[in-house]
C-alpha cells in the first residue's frame, strides 16, 4: 500500500472543518465537569451526610468502566426512550463526556484540596472567618495551582477522547478525516490526518495551559 502525501493533506483538510464540533465536545463538558467535580470533592472532603458516601462509591465504580462502555449503554437507553434526533445524539455526548469528566476531575481536586494543611482552616477560622470565607480568601487560591497540573492532563485527555464519538455516528475529527478515503478505502492517510489534528490542538492547549501553571507559580 502506497503512502500519499498528497492523499494524506486532502485528509488534514478534511479533518479541520471539524475541529470545532471536537473542541466543544471537550471544552463543554470539562467546563462543566469543574464546576460540579469541585463540589463533589468539597463534599467528600468536609464529609457531608449520605452525599459524601455516595460519591465515594458512585466515582469507585464509574471510574472502572471504559468511557467508550457507558456511552455506549447511554446510547441504548436513549434509544429505548426516545425517538433518535441528531440535538439528542449530541446531548448525550454531552452528558457521558460531562459525567465522565467530573469522575475524574473531582478526584484531581480533592486531591489539591488535601495538599493544604488542616492549620489553616483551623488559623483562620480561630480569626472568625466561616467556611465559605476561608475557602474563598485561603484555600482555593493555593489549590488552583496545586490542580492546575492535572487539570491540564484531563483537558488534553478529554480532546483525545472525543474520537469515541465514532460509535454514535457523530462526525469530529477522527470522522471528518476518513471521509476522504471513503473514494479509495485506504484508510492509513486518514487515521494519520486525524493523528496530526489532534497532536496539533493539544499542543496549542498545552502551551496555554503550561505558561499559565507558571504565571501562578510566580504568584505564590
Amino acid at each position: 500500500m502506497k503512502f500519499s502525501l498528497e492523499y494524506l493533506w486532502k485528509c488534514i483538510l478534511s479533518g479541520i472543518i471539524y475541529i470545532p464540533v471536537t473542541l466543544k465536545l471537550a471544552l463543554i463538558p470539562l467546563a462543566l465537569a469543574i464546576v460540579f467535580g469541585t463540589l463533589i470533592a468539597l463534599a467528600r472532603i468536609f464529609k457531608v451526610p449520605v452525599v459524601e458516601k455516595f460519591f465515594k462509591i458512585f466515582v469507585a465504580i464509574y471510574s472502572g468502566i471504559p468511557g467508550v462502555v457507558t456511552m455506549l449503554i447511554f446510547h441504548l437507553i436513549y434509544l429505548s426512550l426516545f425517538k433518535p434526533a441528531k440535538n439528542g445524539i449530541m446531548l448525550l455526548a454531552y452528558f457521558t463526556f460531562t459525567l465522565g469528566r467530573t469522575i475524574v476531575v473531582s478526584e484531581s481536586v480533592r486531591g489539591a484540596f488535601l495538599s493544604i494543611p488542616k492549620g489553616q482552616y483551623e488559623a483562620s477560622y480561630a480569626c472568625g472567618l466561616s467556611t465559605f470565607q476561608t475557602l474563598k480568601k485561603i484555600i482555593i487560591p493555593q489549590v488552583i495551582p496545586v490542580a492546575l497540573p492535572a487539570l491540564t492532563n484531563n483537558t488534553l485527555g478529554s480532546i483525545k477522547n472525543t474520537s469515541i464519538v465514532l460509535v454514535l455516528g457523530i462526525v469530529d475529527v477522527l470522522n471528518g478525516a476518513t471521509i476522504p478515503c471513503a473514494d479509495t478505502y485506504s484508510y492509513v492517510e486518514g487515521y494519520v490526518a486525524a493523528a496530526i489534528i489532534y497532536w496539533v490542538i493539544n499542543a496549542i492547549v498545552e502551551f496555554f495551559l503550561v505558561h499559565l501553571e507558571k504565571h501562578l507559580s510566580k504568584k505564590k
